[in-house]
């Protein structure tokens, strides 16, 4: 309905705040599925929120997972990191490229394996490694901030049991 915020679910855009441009609210949405519509919306303002934050560093949101399965001094396949992320291997060598261009990540073959690639974090990526360990704090904060403490362990184990779920679903 004009004027209400609300609509059908192809209405335009809207800026909301410093996170980024909305849908309007869908009422239908909110009816047939209110938890996978408030999952949605929180999932898409916590990676606007990522993109504001990692923006400084050069980084978009996916890459700072990657980074965070690299500890300092520690060399992974690129398969591990394939399986870490569970995303789809051509999306892995895009990112390492990216990273790579940006120095914060080097890439050479294995010496017992020459198919197998081996990445590990440089001087650069460790030090972004450590920011993005500090922005996700911040993101957490940021996303719990409303909550008490035992709110907060409240909805983080209601959060894995729904998890928990899906996965049982997804072995199907």
């Amino acid at each position: 309905m004009p004027g209400t915020g609300h609509g059908p679910a192809g209405s335009q855009p809207r800026r909301v705040g410093r996170l980024g441009w909305w849908p309007r609210q869908s009422d239908i949405a909110e009816q047939k599925g209110p938890l996978v519509h408030a999952v949605f919306r929180i999932s898409r303002k916590n990676r606007a929120m990522a993109a504001e934050y990692l923006r400084p560093l050069g980084l978009y949101p996916g890459q700072e997972l990657l980074l965070l399965q690299l500890a300092e001094g520690e060399r992974r396949s690129q398969q591990e990191l394939v399986d870490a992320l569970s995303i789809d291997h051509s999306t892995v060598t895009k990112m390492l490229q990216r990273l790579e261009r940006a120095g914060v990540v080097a890439r050479q073959q294995s010496a017992d394996d020459r198919r197998v690639v081996l990445v590990h974090l440089t001087e650069e990526g460790c030090v972004h490694r450590r920011a993005v360990e500090e922005i996700w704090a911040r993101m957490e904060a940021a996303t719990s901030g409303g909550l008490s403490e035992e709110q907060h362990a409240q909805l983080l184990e209601l959060l894995r049991r729904v998890e928990a779920h899906l996965d049982q679903l997804d072995q199907r």
